[in-house]
């Protein structure tokens, strides 16, 4: 999808690296919150957003999980899901049968301010994924998926459908379109930078020195 061309680039990157070339931009908050964790610390993903907001039910709904359903039916290669949860008690926005259907239909990830179970599962079959938690409690009669492909707030940053998402166990970095392109030229002239800087400090170059060279730390 949108960012299926940058593949090679977004390979090379790091949270810290987009976040870095984020502030350079201006635009200095734009990490979710740090309570928003992937499973295992080796899990990343990257790739365009695809939005859906959760809102707490006090009723079983008439169709159960059914928006919920439709997106993730509806994803595409290099696309990572992202879901904002307007709910008063952590329950599981995730799961290891959602997880399965995801990665067959080439998704790269799942990022929620809400929960996630089946962690065996998931951590087996090796699909990214970053929650605020690990909870036994089903969404069902919890919270519902109330809107698809909108604007929605993921872990206190705006998320808008077609953002670039990158995750990692540093943090997760949303990117918003009109500045992607930007962004990843930028942030891969700085790791190629620091990729300079870190054969400069191996080789016993001073801090000092090699930062004044390169500007770049």
């Amino acid at each position: 999808m949108r960012y299926l061309k940058y593949d090679e680039q977004l390979s090379q990157f790091f949270s810290s690296v987009i976040m870095d070339t984020l502030d350079s931009l201006g635009r200095r908050v734009q990490c979710m919150d740090p309570r928003i964790r992937p499973l295992v610390p080796s899990m990343r993903a990257w790739g365009e957003a695809v939005t859906i907001r959760f809102d707490a039910v006090v009723e079983m709904p008439q169709l159960p999980y059914g928006l919920e359903i439709q997106a993730v039916d509806g994803l595409r290669e290099g696309q990572v899901l992202v879901s904002q949860c307007n709910s008063p008690e952590l329950s599981a926005a995730w799961g290891g049968l959602l997880s399965t259907a995801a990665r067959a239909r080439g998704a790269r990830g799942m990022v929620t301010d809400g929960g996630a179970r089946d962690y065996a599962e998931i951590v087996e079959l090796g699909f990214p994924t970053f929650c605020r938690g690990h909870t036994p409690y089903d969404s069902l009669g919890r919270m519902d998926v109330t809107e698809i492909n909108i604007a929605i707030r993921c872990g206190g940053i705006d998320v808008r459908p077609g953002d670039l998402i990158f995750a990692d166990v540093d943090g997760t970095v949303v990117v918003p379109q009109e500045l992607s392109d930007e962004v990843i030229s930028k942030a891969w002239e700085k790791v190629n930078g620091e990729s300079r800087v870190r054969d400069a400090l191996r080789s016993g170059a001073g801090v000092a020195e090699t930062f004044a060279k390169y500007r770049i730390l």
